[in-house]
């Protein structure tokens, strides 16, 4: 499912896709609160999560608009690695783009 099926056609992520620093898979689903996308990097897997713009609207009001958290495979699927806490959090696409240069 994609992240437009998921959760509207009209959903902001606030940067293009096809601009992002590296290929993001999209893993959204429709139970999640918010559209995720899995990436490898350096052998690892990671998931980064994509709240709504506006805080009102998201599960919690104190989450950032972006989150990258670690993953592992397991099954043949991508899943967060819940024993390791998230990398990178923020309200900023400028920000989020920062984070791979680095």
């Amino acid at each position: 499912m994609s992240y437009k099926q998921a959760f509207g056609q009209d959903f902001d992520l606030g940067f293009d896709l096809d601009s992002f620093p590296v290929k993001l898979t999209d893993r959204s689903y429709g139970n999640d609160v918010c559209p995720s996308f899995y990436f490898s990097a350096g052998g690892e897997y990671f998931v980064l999560w994509v709240e709504n713009k506006d805080p009102e609207k998201r599960e919690s009001e104190q989450s950032k608009r972006y989150t990258i958290s670690p993953a592992k495979e397991e099954d043949g699927e991508v899943v967060i690695d819940y024993s390791k806490n998230d990398l990178f959090l923020s309200e900023k696409a400028g920000e989020l783009f920062l984070f791979f240069k680095n």
